[in-house]
């Protein structure tokens, strides 16, 4: 089905601003200063960031081997029963699988020429990484949707495609990645400041920029796409939407970190805050009239916190 260029819609756009903005390569930058500031972080800051970087390592390559069958679902519906166009999404998707595979290669190959190591599961397994909404679940997201396609059901398939960006656009892009950007923000700004310096690990710093520009317009999108299938499907909110946001308020949100902070001065509190913004926002962009319990993230979080 070709494209209609005379309504190309925002997943179209956001496919043409990725062709201009996506065009960094992993292999372009020098490590070899990053590799003297690594050596000057102390043997706990550099386990505590590892930590961070381990999860997106893994999570980069988790997601770059499931979006696959969200493209799959989205050509199994319907087009023209559709409140937007599958095939211009279809476009971005590809996209945005080309984006998160180059994101795999970044942290791969900073792993080895910067850390040393390939070996995530050590800082994965050890307290330093939450409970609930791993990366790995999305694996099982991905066979949720090829069950759907094959149902041939068409309110079963946009109920798991809504979740699906969910669980991904939504939640782990939106929320869990994000709070790793905030963490590295701090955990930087605050060993630069230790060691007297305006700048460290500048590599690594602007190729997460270009990441964080790339998982933006995937937030933007997925946001967008959510909102067009609860126009679908006005169901979805209360069915799919409104419990999943729950399941990560009580696995993240309102769960107590118990690791220690070896970065003097670093906020964890702060993150929660913005966190609690990004998730308002997304509520905001599907529409906040859809939700009942969530309409207003701060107030429900008050309400489950004098609850408990």
């Amino acid at each position: 089905m070709p494209v209609d260029y005379a309504d190309r819609e925002k997943s179209y756009e956001l496919y043409r601003n990725g062709k201009r903005e996506g065009t960094w390569d992993p292999d372009d930058y020098d490590l070899t200063q990053d590799r003297e500031d690594w050596s000057q972080f102390s043997t706990a800051e550099q386990h505590r960031f590892l930590a961070t970087c381990a999860g997106f390592y893994d999570g980069e390559e988790d997601v770059t081997r499931t979006l696959a069958p969200y493209m799959m679902a989205l050509d199994a519906l319907p087009n023209d029963e559709m409140p937007f166009d599958t095939v211009q999404e279809e476009m971005y998707l590809a996209q945005q699988v080309y984006e998160e595979a180059k994101h795999t290669d970044f942290f791969s190959r900073y792993f080895a020429e910067v850390f040393g190591t390939q070996d995530t599961a050590q800082y994965r397994e050890d307290g330093y990484q939450e409970q609930g909404y791993s990366t790995e679940d999305l694996y099982d997201t991905a066979d949720e949707l090829l069950a759907a396609v094959n149902s041939g059901d068409r309110t079963e398939l946009v109920y798991a495609l809504g979740e699906a960006y969910l669980n991904y656009m939504g939640i782990v892009e939106a929320q869990l990645a994000r709070a790793g950007y905030l963490s590295f923000d701090q955990m930087i700004e605050l060993k630069a400041d230790e060691m007297g310096r305006e700048v460290v690990l500048e590599s690594f710093q602007t190729a997460v920029g270009h990441i964080r520009q790339d998982e933006t317009r995937h937030i933007e999108n997925g946001r967008w796409v959510m909102r067009k299938l609860a126009d679908a499907e006005p169901d979805i909110v209360q069915d799919v939407y409104e419990p999943r946001i729950e399941e990560y308020v009580e696995n993240r949100l309102l769960a107590e970190t118990d690791y220690e902070q070896p970065f003097d001065g670093y906020d964890q509190q702060r993150i929660a805050e913005q966190l609690t913004k990004y998730l308002q926002d997304t509520i905001d962009y599907i529409g906040a009239d859809r939700f009942e319990r969530y309409a207003d993230v701060s107030s429900a979080l008050e309400e489950r916190a004098a609850a408990d």
